[in-house]
């Protein structure tokens, strides 16, 4: 035994001396005032800065002004190769999955004067990198060419340098102001702010980066593991257009909401790799069968789509374009098809993907949301953005919805082997145009921007309801997380600060009056966020009960709607939004709304009979009930209510609060029933041994306002 060691220990010491063929680059520095600190890789340069303490969390208070400079700032990265670690071959590839921002490359030294050092010149076409979604390859010699170039001892420096956006420069050499100017450089639109989202203009390598000795090339694929086909129809019939998903041959009533990215910094780390899991399987608890990755945010790591994979849920893909024309500059539209290659290879294999979007609301701004007048286009100018929006997406085939000739149509079928659909653009008509609840999907935004009231619903139910909604606060106990002690009132600068939408609060007060009797002038803040929830579940409920009311599956009548994907299930931040779940995994009351009524065997007539009177005419006795809670062998936590008298809003939490929820949530009790509902905690290793249970009614508001009145 002791000669057999002996043997093998020059292999052993061989197999680990061997050079692999991939080595990752995760030692990195990046330089503040001067000084280096040590930075992740993957990460931003927001996400370093607040692991040296250099800055504050941008989510806490309006800490996200104070950060403004950074986006402002140029920052250097560095990091070293160190020639024995290289993988063997004459060519390496020096390679960045991701990296956010505009970035310059410099490999060796970047200051010339010093000539002792040797420099290699990067090829002018790869040195500046600035498309967040493009993967890019670097060619670098070998080794042993490497070595014999330069006289560092051990290895060679490589620097990346990010610099403030240059958009305005970039506008003005194309000539034709836009919208928005982070249209000329291809970033995450939402790290731009949104009216659910803060401004954190933001740089980083955000995806790994590697050296290998073999090129990276775009993925073929040979086989997709499905086991049922969906396929889209858009069909003429007596209402209009359809928008129906088939699967194995059948018609489908698509159940779901639209999907933001996790995080303004959405790095794939174990913090983000959680937030993935929890709302993807609330979604399939929720009865949900499709999300919509909406085309604002980023495409997906593929941990998202292989988790979709696995829950069975559907994915509506849009490409990353959004609310705004985009420029049809060659160095643009040959980024463009480098992405839409590279993400349309990688997303492909996912056989959860059922359909490729061109973009989000570019056609529905060009036609109504005044920007020809607003930015006094001249004629010409028109005609080369309506011409740009064909060339990248196949705006002008607006009957059909689809093209053949657009570059993302060219690259879906060119590298999506199932070809699947493609269509050019969400929705095929905006809100304020009858043919939106007639032709393709809708965005039906006129409750909510237009402020008409929830009843509308009724009336306005499109083909496939692509986007609706209406916005909430989160829970005091969410609240308190961000928010200064000092500062929990509404009106506080941080509660402005985290409502993004400039009219949000009026538009849920006057909403609140008209179902509840109060707003947030008559209630103190905790009551005024709960019954925010209320107000979002029965209004967004209504709408989705409407779109299953109007979903008909037999006979020669065509259905009227074939599937409801409300905006939106989750936030990037803590903030007042459209969620259904907040940014720390806690179901709102629309989630359990939207729960009970994408269930297979949902009673249609209950729903008609629970809308039939709005909340502020229903009579409110004094809320009596017993309490119970128990923990089970397998350490979870058991709640049993029984009511005394008839109970409304029923919504249970525990103190100290944990983040997550329970089955059974935000539900009415008539007088002598009950039930049990268990705690679901969104970290599953949460300490839950010593909590108890509080509980919060509609009654006790209704009466608490009618004592102050």
């Amino acid at each position: 035994m002791k000669r057999l060691s002996i043997l093998l220990l020059p292999l052993l010491l061989a197999a680990c001396t061997t050079k692999p063929d991939k080595l990752e680059l995760t030692d990195w520095q990046f330089e503040y005032n001067g000084q280096e600190y040590p930075a992740t890789v993957p990460g931003f340069i927001h996400t370093d800065l607040m692991a040296n303490g250099l800055i504050s969390d941008p989510y806490y208070g309006t800490n996200e002004d104070s950060v403004r400079w950074v986006g402002d700032s140029v920052w250097v990265y560095r990091t070293h190769l160190r020639y024995n670690k290289l993988p063997k071959g004459d060519t390496l590839w020096l390679v960045f999955e991701g990296i956010a921002g505009k970035a310059s490359l410099w490999i060796g030294n970047p200051y010339p004067e010093d000539t002792m050092s040797g420099t290699i010149i990067v090829p002018s076409n790869i040195e500046t990198m600035d498309n967040m979604f493009r993967r890019y390859e670097i060619p670098l010699p070998g080794a042993k060419q490497m070595k014999k170039q330069f006289v560092y001892k051990d290895s060679v420096p490589i620097m990346i340098i990010f610099e403030p956006l240059d958009d305005s420069v970039r506008e003005a050499e194309y000539g034709i102001t836009l919208p928005e100017r982070r249209a000329f450089t291809r970033i995450a639109p939402y790290q731009q702010g949104w009216d659910w989202g803060p401004k954190l203009t933001t740089c980083g390598i955000w995806k790994p980066v590697y050296i290998t000795n073999n090129r990276p090339t775009i993925d073929t694929i040979d086989t997709i593991n499905t086991i049922s086909k969906v396929e889209l129809r858009q069909e003429q019939d007596s209402i209009g257009q359809s928008f129906t998903f088939y699967k194995d041959g059948k018609p489908i009533f698509v159940k779901g909401a639209n999907w933001i990215p996790v995080h303004s910094f959405p790095v794939l780390d174990s913090a983000n790799r959680a937030r993935y899991r929890h709302l993807l399987v609330s979604a399939k608890e929720a009865g949900f069968n499709m999300l919509r990755v909406w085309g604002g945010g980023i495409y997906e790591h593929d941990y998202f789509y292989d988790l979709c994979d696995s829950l069975g849920l559907m994915v509506w893909q849009d490409f990353i374009f959004a609310g705004t024309p985009y420029p049809d500059s060659p160095d643009m539209l040959q980024s463009i098809r480098e992405e839409a290659r590279q993400q349309i290879s990688r997303i492909a294999k996912h056989p959860c993907v059922v359909l490729w979007c061109g973009n989000n609301e570019v056609k529905n701004g060009w036609e109504d949301w005044g920007w020809q007048g607003q930015f006094n286009w001249t004629p010409e100018q028109r005609t080369r953005l309506e011409k740009a929006m064909d060339t990248i997406f196949g705006y002008s085939c607006t009957s059909c919805n689809t093209s053949t000739t657009s570059i993302l149509a060219q690259a879906v079928r060119d590298c999506d082997p199932l070809q699947r659909p493609y269509i050019t653009t969400s929705p095929l008509y905006g809100w304020g145009h009858p043919e939106c609840v007639t032709h393709g999907d809708s965005h039906y935004w006129g409750v909510w921007w237009g402020e008409e009231p929830f009843e509308k619903y009724a009336e306005k139910t499109g083909r496939f309801m692509s986007e609706y909604g209406f916005q909430s606060y989160p829970l005091i106990t969410t609240i308190r997380r961000f928010c200064p002690d000092d500062q929990l009132s509404i009106d506080s600068p941080t509660l402005r600060n985290h409502q993004k939408h400039g009219r949000g609060r009026e538009i849920i007060d006057k909403a609140m009056l008209r179902y509840y009797g109060f707003d947030s002038k008559t209630l103190d803040l905790e009551d005024y966020c709960y019954v925010s929830q209320l107000l979002q579940a029965w209004g967004v409920g209504y709408g989705i009960f409407q779109h299953i009311k109007q979903f008909v599956v037999s006979g020669d009548t065509p259905s009227r709607c074939m599937g409801t994907l409300y905006w939106q299930l989750n936030d990037c931040w803590p903030v007042a939004s459209w969620s259904s779940i907040d940014y720390y995994g806690n179901w709102k009351a629309l989630h359990y709304r939207a729960q009970a009524l994408y269930a297979d065997n949902v009673d249609l007539k209950k729903w008609e009979q629970y809308y039939s009177i709005l909340p502020k005419d229903r009579t409110y006795p004094e809320a009596r009930y017993n309490i119970s809670q128990a923990w089970q062998s397998d350490g979870s936590l058991v709640v049993t209510i029984k009511a005394e008298s008839d109970l409304y809003d029923v919504y249970i939490d525990t103190d100290p609060h944990i983040d997550g929820h329970f089955t059974h949530n935000f539900f009415d009790l008539k007088a002598g029933e009950s039930i049990t509902t268990t705690l679901v905690p969104t970290d599953p290793n949460a300490d839950i041994s010593r909590v108890s249970i509080t509980i919060r009614t509609l009654n006790e508001v209704m009466l608490r306002h009618t004592r102050r009145q």
